[in-house]
């Protein structure tokens, strides 16, 4: 694998929902700069989802056997996301409701003025609760509720949609993660996922135990990293308890809006990212970003700048809209996302994120290691830092410290460079083998320079928490060098 510096650090995930995905959809990816994909589980079409892994992979085989240079395969993560528990059914064309006007919720065929289609019916709605149609485009106040007969009063008049999700947070329950134990989920942990999206699971003893079964499932293959979706304010205010038994987190600012004031939810978003770099967790900003381009080829100003902010905050990876998919322009939606990273990341006034401690705190010996190692590479201009890890940590912890110094993460198993691909800053090589440990520097130094945009002269400062280059025994160091 060779390293280009395209100059971009904030990753990418490009999202599908199952039912989307087909042999077309799998040659569109292998030709995209993206990190990741995300694919949402929809039970109802999750068989879509194995085949199409495997047709991704086998394209990708395809191209590279043919003596092609294909663009690295993007990693696979799964989300195992509830999705909303109604949506309008029955309805023909566009409805508009105004404010102050009383409406009816019934079942398809019930002639109700809103005809619902849910699974879910007991405890969905109760009096008093706020039904939001789309996340907001129209909101209904529950009057009464007789059965499966609702009576409503519109609070937010606006538009709704033949097949708009509908949204009521105050009975929404916490997710019970055996429900998720599922043939469908074991089918793709055996392909080889990199990462599992939990729904918003409020206990860590769930968490916990939901990994002993991933990792049982995935003997023999490469388990992947679990990440917790924060979309209730219950997670958000149990967050730094949750980090400790997750590996990353993806921010539903969509969903969190609905539980708490939207006007809290920019500065909610700063607050998290701060606090997964102080945990050194990866996080991914997510919530219909770019979602017009479903059905137009230009962005709203809106979006773009929402964008822009989510990589001033520092996130690690910006997660395209799934509504995207749907639609004909989402290679249009792409480039903008990429034009707008390089265009801020590029920009003097946002060399760094806005929302990063400068000086964390320092508990232990691998961040006194890591944070020693980061500042050094800023005072003495290294163009790199170099990292061995072979679980990743050591890369997770040097970006969580947001340096504006690329980080290459060197490590000896393709499974931890796929999940390395979402985490900020970073760019990884595998080395085929692990040498003996007094051999490390060296090999690394004839791979960067074979491998890597660096150059005989350039500086790096290495760094390895778990080997020495210096001795057999494993210590941690690291060193400043000359590459040549």
């Amino acid at each position: 694998m060779t390293l280009t510096k395209d100059g971009r650090r904030t990753k990418i995930v490009w999202s599908f929902e199952s039912r989307v995905l087909d042999d077309a959809r799998a040659q569109q990816v292998i030709t995209e700069d993206v990190d990741a994909i995300r694919l949402v589980l929809n039970r109802a079409t999750a068989d879509q989802m194995p085949r199409f892994i495997d047709q991704l992979r086998s394209l990708h085989e395809k191209e590279r056997t043919a003596g092609a240079s294909p663009k690295p395969l993007p990693s696979i993560m799964i989300d195992l996301q509830e999705g909303a528990r109604a949506s309008v059914s029955g309805l023909a064309a566009p409805r508009e409701v105004a404010f102050g006007e009383s409406v009816t919720l019934g079942e398809s065929g019930s002639g109700a003025t809103i005809e619902i289609h849910s699974r879910k019916w007991d405890g969905l709605f109760q009096e008093k609760a706020f039904v939001y149609g789309g996340y907001g485009n129209v909101v209904l106040r529950v009057k009464t509720v007789n059965g499966r007969n609702i009576s409503a009063e519109v609070v937010q008049g606006g538009t709704i949609f033949p097949d708009m999700d509908l949204h009521v947070p105050s009975t929404r329950r916490p997710p019970a993660l055996s429900e998720y134990k599922t043939a469908e989920l074991d089918g793709l942990l055996k392909k080889g996922i990199d990462f599992l999206v939990l729904p918003s699971v409020e206990s860590t003893a769930d968490i916990a135990e939901f990994r002993k079964f991933v990792a049982k499932t995935t003997t023999g293959s490469s388990t992947p990293w679990l990440v917790l979706r924060v979309d209730t304010v219950v997670v958000y205010e149990k967050l730094d308890e949750l980090l400790e038994v997750v590996d990353g987190v993806l921010i539903s600012r969509k969903d969190l809006a609905l539980s708490m004031n939207p006007a809290q939810i920019p500065m909610v978003t700063k607050e998290i990212i701060q606090r997964c770099n102080d945990h050194a967790k990866f996080v991914l900003t997510a919530s219909e970003m770019l979602g017009s381009m479903r059905r137009n080829v230009t962005p709203t100003r809106a979006e773009v700048s929402d964008i822009a902010n989510a990589v001033i905050d520092g996130t690690d990876a910006v997660v395209l809209s799934e509504e995207v998919a749907h639609g004909k322009y989402a290679s249009q939606a792409l480039q903008f996302m990429r034009r707008t990273i390089t265009d801020i990341e590029g920009s003097k006034t946002a060399e760094e994120p806005n929302w990063v401690k400068m000086a964390p705190t320092v508990s232990t010996e691998m961040d006194a290691v890591a944070f020693a190692a980061y500042r050094t590479a800023r005072r003495v201009q290294a163009k790199a830092i170099v990292c061995i890890t072979k679980a990743g940590n050591t890369a997770l912890k040097l970006a969580s410290f947001r340096a504006p110094v690329p980080i290459i993460a060197v490590t000896f198993s393709p499974d931890v460079l796929r999940k390395l691909s979402v985490v900020r800053g970073v760019d990884g090589l595998v080395l085929g083998v692990d040498p003996r440990i007094d051999d490390v520097l060296p090999v690394v130094n004839d791979r960067l320079l074979r491998d890597s945009w660096l150059r005989s002269g350039d500086r790096i400062v290495f760094i390895s928490v778990t080997l020495s280059s210096l001795s057999r025994e494993a210590s941690n160091l690291f060193t400043v060098q000359q590459l040549a």
